[in-house]
């Protein structure tokens, strides 16, 4: 977000008033699982839920007025391979660097090998376990 932030600032014309659509990459699940078992070298664990049963757990969500149900509708439209929006405009602000599936995933293995976000390899740092 920071990067475009940036170019917004330094595109105050075209930024002004305007309703800027940002993203970085999308994906869909099955392209994340192929790049963390491309990445590691090993065949992950699978279990699926289907697009239909996606559509119906958002309906029931909803129907009750859920918290979840907002959860639920990212999920199926991250699982339908899309964003909340359809593009982002290039010609706005211009070509922006930002990062891509293989480096995410590659942050996220980097990560956890190295314990962040792993809340035992937290307390074995803090001597407390």
């Amino acid at each position: 977000m920071g990067k475009f932030v940036v170019a917004a600032l330094l595109n105050p014309t075209a930024s002004k008033n305007a309703t800027l659509i940002v993203h970085s990459f999308t994906a869909t699940p099955h392209e994340i699982l192929a790049e963390y078992e491309r990445q590691t070298g090993r065949q992950w664990e699978r279990s699926y839920t289907t697009l239909a049963r996606l559509r119906e757990m958002e309906k029931e969500e909803y129907q009750i007025h859920s918290p979840i149900a907002t959860v639920v509708t990212l999920r199926r439209i991250w699982t339908e391979g899309g964003t909340l929006y359809k593009y982002y405009d290039e010609s706005i602000l211009g070509q922006i660097d930002t990062e891509t599936l293989e480096s995410q995933v590659a942050a996220n293995i980097r990560k956890q090998e190295e314990g962040e976000g792993n809340f035992p390899s937290l307390l074995r740092k803090l001597s407390l376990v």
